[in-house]
């Protein structure tokens, strides 16, 4: 029988008969009944910092700093459990019925879990029910978080594989290097080597203080002072958290573009940080990166379309949850964009995995820093020589510390 013939056939079959003589075990097989989404519990967790963090302009977790971490735990009438993680805002809301949203729902329709909930933001809903545009975007995050470790594991697999996985290990790199009281050049040194000891070969610097009295070339010998404390052959980033005007941007990349920087973070202050980016990426050799602000895809893909960014950073963990990473990775991917998203390795880390434009995850080495990312787990990824190394648990492969929980938490549902 010809090649036509057999197309032929196959077209004028029935889809039955084309599936006769598949073996049974090779057979789509849907689930007998729908699972359901029956409860949400949430839990707030604050914690003091021991010291003030200073990047440009503000500081880590406020002038009386403390970490702050929200965990939203669904439950399933199917007996499955997933646990979803955000940066501390949205509390306030589920308090007032935003999680009502999501009961009853199948989570695997997350797609239609997601447009219910952000809907709310363009509804008179959140001027009735108490609720603010910010609180939504907030509380979304650690909701989609969770649904997608329950789809993770009623699948039985981790969660980059779950979304398709293109590795099972993702380069890493450490923020540090802030601003601190009381501490020069030889303290940042100091700490900087700590990191190589700890066998990070990537490193953030923050720069662009100019209004707690950094000019340019104090963050130039900070950078320098830290390459030369590094080596040539560890990458080092540079942060300006929205510090600089155009032209101090322009004059700090160039003066120090021979420290050799992988990218430059964030540059422009808040008010006009998209469209001069042009006007910066034809006066600089060095790549510039940013996107950690930006609430949904439609401030990413503004950011994007300027062609001026080299790295896209959007946190997923603080905005609107997996379901919008997943859509800006998409649109990066197709203006050869990569993916450096800000904070939260443990989520993170499972979504670089599963893009082909995952670039480098952002981690932590610091306790007095990020105490939570030290002490909430009892099992979470690790990393190890600069890279965060995914197993096949199911789901996002944690377990959280009972003792943490009680002793930083606080009930919210």
């Amino acid at each position: 029988m010809t090649r036509r013939n057999i197309l032929k056939t196959a077209l004028a079959a029935p889809p039955a008969a084309l599936l006769a003589d598949t073996p049974a075990g090779d057979r789509p097989c849907a689930a007998s009944k729908p699972m359901k989404i029956r409860k949400v519990e949430a839990l707030h967790l604050e914690q003091p910092l021991k010291e003030r963090f200073w990047m440009a302009n503000s500081l880590i977790g406020g002038y009386h700093p403390k970490a702050s971490r929200l965990i939203v735990t669904i439950h399933t009438d199917a007996g499955i459990t997933g646990h979803g993680e955000g940066g501390g805002g949205g509390a306030n809301i589920l308090r007032k019925g935003f999680a009502d949203l999501v009961i009853g729902e199948d989570p695997f329709m997350v797609g239609r879990i997601w447009e219910k909930m952000f809907a709310v933001t363009y509804s008179r809903e959140p001027s009735s029910r108490g609720w603010s545009q910010g609180e939504v975007i907030s509380a979304m995050a650690p909701i989609d978080a969770a649904i997608y470790d329950i789809m993770a594991k009623s699948a039985g697999l981790p969660v980059y594989k779950f979304l398709g996985a293109y590795r099972d290990a993702v380069p890493a790199y450490v923020t540090g290097g802030y601003y601190r009281e009381g501490k020069g050049i030889p303290d940042l040194v100091q700490e900087v080597r700590g990191y190589l000891d700890q066998g990070y070969n990537a490193i953030k610097l923050k720069v662009g203080g100019i209004s707690g009295g950094y000019s340019v070339e104090d963050d130039y010998q900070r950078a320098k002072a830290v390459r030369q404390a590094i080596g040539p052959h560890c990458r080092l980033m540079l942060d300006a958290n929205q510090g600089w005007d155009l032209e101090s941007a322009i004059r700090a990349s160039n003066r120090m573009y021979d420290l050799d920087i992988t990218w430059l973070e964030e540059p422009l202050r808040w008010y006009d940080d998209v469209e001069p980016l042009k006007q910066l990426k034809l006066n600089t050799r060095i790549p510039l990166a940013s996107g950690e602000h930006e609430l949904t895809r439609w401030g990413a893909r503004r950011l994007m379309e300027t062609g001026a960014i080299d790295v896209m950073q959007y946190d997923c963990n603080a905005h609107c949850g997996i379901t919008e990473w997943r859509k800006i990775a998409g649109m990066a991917s197709m203006c050869y964009i990569k993916m450096a998203p800000h904070h939260e390795p443990v989520l993170h880390g499972h979504l670089l995995a599963s893009v082909p434009n995952g670039y480098i995850l952002e981690s932590f080495a610091n306790p007095d820093r990020d105490p939570f990312f030290f002490e909430l787990y009892d099992r979470k990824p690790r990393i190890e020589k600069s890279v965060l190394y995914l197993d096949n648990t199911p789901g996002f492969g944690v377990e959280f510390n009972q003792k943490a929980l009680a002793k930083y938490g606080t009930k919210v549902l």
